[in-house]
C-alpha cells in the first residue's frame, strides 16, 4: 500500500503531523507514530513493514503496533488517502 500521490500535503509540528486533501479541503492530524507512518507510506509498503516501522522507532509489541497500524490506515482509507489497489 502506498499513500495517495496526488494532491495531499503536509507538514509536521513539534512531531505531529497536520494532511491536508486539497481534493477536498479536508485534514487530519497525527501523532508520532503516524508521522512516521505517513513517512513510510510514501514508498510501497507492507502492512508488516509499517509494524516494523513502529516496533523498532517506539519499542512497542507487536500487537500495539498491529493495532495502530490498523487504526491509522483505516483512518487514511476513510480520508481516501491510499492509492486504490487493484483487486484480483
Amino acid at each position: 500500500m502506498k499513500l495517495r500521490s496526488d494532491d495531499i500535503t503536509w507538514r509536521e509540528i513539534d512531531g505531529d503531523l497536520v494532511i491536508l486533501d486539497l481534493r477536498t479541503s479536508t485534514y487530519l492530524t497525527t501523532n508520532a507514530s503516524g508521522a512516521l507512518l505517513m513517512r513510510e507510506l510514501t514508498e510501497e509498503r507492507s502492512n508488516e513493514d509499517l509494524v516494523d516501522a513502529l516496533m523498532r522507532e517506539f519499542d512497542l509489541e507487536q500487537a500495539r503496533a498491529q493495532s495502530d497500524v490498523d487504526s491509522f490506515l483505516e483512518s487514511l482509507r476513510g480520508g481516501g488517502l491510499l492509492e486504490q489497489q487493484p483487486t484480483a
